[in-house]
This record gives structure tokens, sequence and C-alpha cells, in this order.
């Protein structure tokens, strides 16, 4: 199984991994569209990063009350299947990763597919190397 590593002292806060996320999924550019969120405090020189870690809890999954939340088989990631999803956002609100964002305009979760096996976030933070694949186990 495949998950991201997110090392966030490694990580320059230039935004590049959400734009690259946007830009893969929608075709334009919207950082509100992104599944990988860059949170920086100028102020205290603090970056964090939240992503969608594929966690042992699946909480996001157990909270949807429709079932429109599951476990791709091959990679790990969430899938979202929009004709059942009935916009409750449970999901959302269970993630205690803050991994899981709410999509406004379209109404319904972004979850981290890995961009099917080939995440883009990855392709481009190979200078700072704060967004990695790990194909092993994840340590939860």
């Amino acid at each position: 199984m495949s998950y991201l590593k997110l090392t966030f002292e490694n990580c320059s806060g230039c935004l590049g991994c959400e734009l690259a996320c946007s830009l893969q999924h929608y075709g334009y550019i919207d950082l509100f569209k992104s599944r990988i969120r860059i949170i920086a405090d100028e102020e205290m020189s603090d970056i964090e990063i939240h992503q969608c870690i594929q966690c042992e809890e699946r909480s996001c999954v157990s909270a949807c009350p429709a079932g429109a939340l599951s476990i791709n088989d091959e990679f790990g990631y969430i899938m979202h299947n929009g004709s059942i999803c009935i916009q409750c956002q449970k999901c959302f609100k269970s993630c205690k990763y803050h991994g899981v964002f709410w999509d406004e305009e379209r109404n319904y979760p972004l979850t981290c597919d890995l961009c099917g096996g080939d995440p883009q976030c990855v392709k481009v933070c190979k200078l700072h190397k704060a967004v990695q694949i790990n194909e092993k186990e994840a340590v939860r």
C-alpha cells in the first residue's frame, strides 16, 4: 500500500504541491480545490501540512451515513461516490488529522487519491522532499 510521508521541517511553504494538486484534478489552479494544504504562520516561522495520511482509523469512511466513501484496494486511498453522497460533511468534520477538505462549490469532500498512484505533489516537491511517496506499510 502506498501513502504519503510528510516531513514538516523540510517544507518551504512554496505551495507548489497545492498548485500541482488542483491543476491535476481540475485542470486549473485554485488552492481551495487542492487536496493538500500548507498552513504557514509566518510570524512563528511554523508550517503545517494538512493531507490525508491514509490513517488506520479511517474515521471519514466510518462517519459517512450514506456509505459514499470507500477504500481503494490497490493504493489505500479514500474514494468518494458522489451519486450517493448526501453532503452531510460528517467525513470532513470527523478527520482529526485535517486531511479531508470540503469543496464548497461542488459540495463534496476532497480527499487525496494519490493521483491514481502518481502523486503530483511529490513530483513538485523534489527539492525539499517535504512530501514523498512511501510504498511500505504505514506506521500508524
